[in-house]
């Protein structure tokens, strides 16, 4: 599969009103392990990384996985802190991930979206500003035409937070992933570069 690795690699910074999305570096290990551990139980029906374990060792491979991932291009995992944090305070608190996975080039051109939020963060928007980011990436820095987001269909909250970006709904895939416990069906949202075109700004 043909990879186009993004021109800033792990260099790249995303940055909003509030936030500052970035690839994790080796030193967050011990901010991404609490971050996962305080989330554990908010995560547990809606993402599967409720299922990774918080300890140091393995956040770390995890993180030498995704950095990995992000410099070949297959995958782009971020990670939300403060505006205002120290670009060298490894020990801020996340306060939520975004990710492009799945990454597929030639006729497709497209990826997988999720996300989550640190339980103290809901209802204060850090979701649509760090999505919003995310999508001005995908479409571009990294050239895509495709995201899809899926959404188990009892998650109002997700499910109003992609219709407010701008996603259409595009069915339901049955026992699609394998989330708190069984396979859940989920919502399929999609999101492609034409709609970026004609309207990227909400």
């Amino acid at each position: 599969m043909k990879t186009k690795p993004t021109p800033n690699g792990l260099g790249t910074r995303l940055v909003t009103e509030r936030l500052v999305l970035r690839p994790p570096g080796e030193e967050h290990a011990q901010t991404i392990s609490r971050a996962l551990a305080r989330n554990t139980e908010h995560l547990a029906r809606v993402s599967p990384s409720a299922r990774q374990s918080a300890s140091l060792v393995d956040v770390a491979r995890r993180i030498a996985s995704e950095r990995s991932e992000f410099k070949r291009g297959t995958a782009f995992a971020f990670y939300a802190f403060h505006k205002h944090v120290a670009p060298r305070d490894f020990s801020a608190e996340v306060l939520a991930k975004v990710v492009l996975s799945g990454v597929h080039r030639g006729a497709l051109e497209g990826a997988y979206l999720g996300y989550w939020v640190d339980r103290s963060q809901e209802g204060k928007g850090v979701a649509f500003e760090a999505v919003r980011a995310i999508m001005r990436f995908a479409f571009e820095d990294v050239g895509l035409h495709r995201l899809q987001a899926a959404i188990q269909p009892w998650n109002d909250r997700s499910i109003a937070l992609a219709v407010r970006l701008g996603f259409r709904h595009e069915g339901i895939a049955r026992r699609y992933l394998n989330v708190g416990g069984g396979w859940q069906d989920h919502a399929i949202y999609a999101f492609t570069a034409e709609d970026w075109t004609f309207g990227p700004e909400l």
